[in-house]
């Protein structure tokens, strides 16, 4: 037995696993110190939460494995338009590499296909993306799998899966495809509105999504990106020191600046453009209105 009560032949298993999950070298395990621990944190209370959610959304790592989950059923779109965000983050770090969005058909009645005006617009070149459509969630986890193998910027797959169809088996799968080909992987889950804390899976990171208010609380408008959104940090695996420190409870206002592909703090900021996505629309209240109006 070593000193720390873990036989060789363990250690020797586990550094096995991880060359072969790498398809590389046998990894070279770095321990865990005190003093490493102390950096990291006073790395941490260096910066505020503000700055730290920025670099972890700015620094991601290829060959990452990442779970978009809307706070509400009506935040399904506003989940989507934060995967392609991450995306073009993505694409910005491989400019030769395309990219995959799968859409499954019910997402595609729910909430609709990707518009290309509005692609174009976010700063994506249609055709540089490759557009595919699967009939139910086995499709959607093989086709993303796949796409994850190639040499691909990122893939956004867009999957009304129950919790039974992704979990641990299915989500490694798809974290070890990300790892292979280098390029970034984005669920999209709308079915799981509202259980992001809920999930078990494999994935490095998971947000949860909220349309931002057109109005800030006196009634101005919020200065903002053509993408912005409130989120909240409900898992992280990976990232940079210091995005552990972050509140998972805490909402915090984020917008992705296309010309610059990068993210920023919501604050008013005269240099972003005023243009603000519509804001989710019940159709339930819409109705009342009307019957009232009547």
């Amino acid at each position: 037995m070593s000193q720390g009560g873990v036989s060789e032949r363990i250690l020797f298993l586990r550094r096995s696993i991880a060359a072969i999950e790498t398809r590389d070298a046998p990894a070279v395990v770095t321990p865990i110190t005190r003093d490493s621990l102390l950096c990291c944190a006073k790395t941490a209370q260096k910066k505020s939460p503000r700055h730290m959610l920025e670099d972890a959304l700015n620094g991601l790592s290829p060959g990452l494995l990442g779970e978009i989950v809307p706070a509400r059923p009506s935040d399904a779109a506003a989940a989507a338009g934060f995967a392609l965000a991450l995306a073009l983050r993505a694409a910005a770090a491989r400019p030769a590499a395309p990219l995959v969005w799968i859409v499954e058909d019910m997402t595609a009645r729910e909430i609709g296909l990707p518009y290309g005006r509005g692609l174009a617009a976010a700063g994506l070149d249609p055709a540089r993306l490759a557009l595919v459509r699967s009939s139910r969630p086995r499709e959607t986890l093989w086709a993303t799998e796949e796409a994850l193998k190639i040499s691909v910027a990122a893939v956004i797959a867009e999957s009304w899966m129950a919790p039974h169809h992704y979990g641990l088996t299915a989500s490694r799968r798809l974290l070890l495809a990300a790892r292979r080909g280098g390029g970034a992987g984005l669920l999209v889950l709308p079915a799981a509105a509202g259980a992001a804390a809920r999930l078990a899976s494999a994935a490095a990171l998971r947000f949860e999504i909220a349309a931002r208010p057109p109005c800030g609380p006196r009634g101005a408008l919020y200065p903002s990106a053509a993408l912005s959104w409130r989120l909240r940090l409900a898992k992280a695996r990976a990232g940079p020191a210091g995005v552990l420190a972050i509140d998972p409870q805490q909402w915090r206002d984020v917008a992705f600046d296309p010309d610059a592909v990068l993210f920023r703090h919501a604050l008013p900021d005269p240099a972003l453009p005023l243009r603000l996505p519509a804001p989710p629309c019940h159709r339930s209240a819409f109705a009342l209105t009307r019957r009232a109006g009547a």
